[in-house]
């Protein structure tokens, strides 16, 4: 990555930063349920609320989400999408960044410090650690020949060798039930869909942020497969 590349991603986050606060974050209702639409509602869980429905039992394998789960990553594929750091200020991936093995490396690699760690996921990766429990990552990423999100998922939650198991755009299903994992928290309508499909899995949805939402409101139903919605993880 050239100097010019990483100045852009810098400036990028800087900006990310400032629209992540700026947009604040939301909260559920005092009763348990708070408005996705004006027309559709959804019910909210604390972290201790589902380490409470967790008590009875032993040790088991929750799994997370990586893109606007365990990270705020937007600001790193608005850069990938709309660079102009190319010949002629072109983009420097091509026209097609998210098919090009040199984006997918460099969001596994070079893009990885660019990561935001939601304070949410820090409380429930804490809270299944505390519990003694397994925590892995799943993703429908692209895989590359390197990666270094393992390394900074330890430096981050401190998990030693940690799992990041990448499906390259295919169902998180088959991963779930080889895993064993019994919860398993996600933000699109597919990660709560494939934990769903799943033997012995009950899924828990994040919240995307403000700012997330402003590029990327697709496959975002919040309550619609009568899941429960993380409070406050939109942070």
């Amino acid at each position: 990555m050239n100097k010019n590349t990483a100045l852009r991603a810098a400036i990028l986050m800087g900006v990310a930063i400032l629209l992540i606060f700026s947009a604040g974050c939301t909260t559920g209702a005092a009763d348990g349920k708070a408005n996705a639409t004006p027309d559709t509602s959804y019910t909210t869980v604390s972290v201790d609320e589902i380490a409470e429905s967790l008590k009875e039992k032993g040790p088991i394998t929750a799994g997370l989400d990586l893109d606007s789960t365990t990270f705020y990553t937007d600001s790193v594929y608005y850069y990938g999408m709309t660079n102009i750091d190319g010949p002629n200020g072109t983009n420097v991936f091509g026209d097609s960044p998210e098919q090009n093995p040199e984006f997918i490396s460099a969001i596994n690699n070079e893009f990885v410090g660019y990561y935001m760690p939601k304070n949410a996921a820090i409380d429930v990766v804490r809270m299944h650690r505390e519990r003694g429990d397994r925590v892995i990552f799943i993703t429908k990423k692209h895989s590359s020949p390197e990666e270094r999100i393992s390394d900074y998922i330890r430096a981050i939650f401190g998990i030693e060798n940690p799992n990041v198991i990448f499906t390259n755009g295919t169902s998180k299903t088959p991963f779930i039930n080889a895993e064993h994992v019994s919860v398993y928290y996600g933000d699109s309508d597919g990660d709560i869909t494939d934990s769903q499909s799943a033997d012995n899995c009950t899924p828990y949805r994040f919240l995307r942020n403000t700012m997330t939402l402003q590029y990327n409101d697709l496959n975002y139903s919040l309550g619609q497969y009568g899941e429960s919605v993380v409070e406050n993880s939109d942070c």
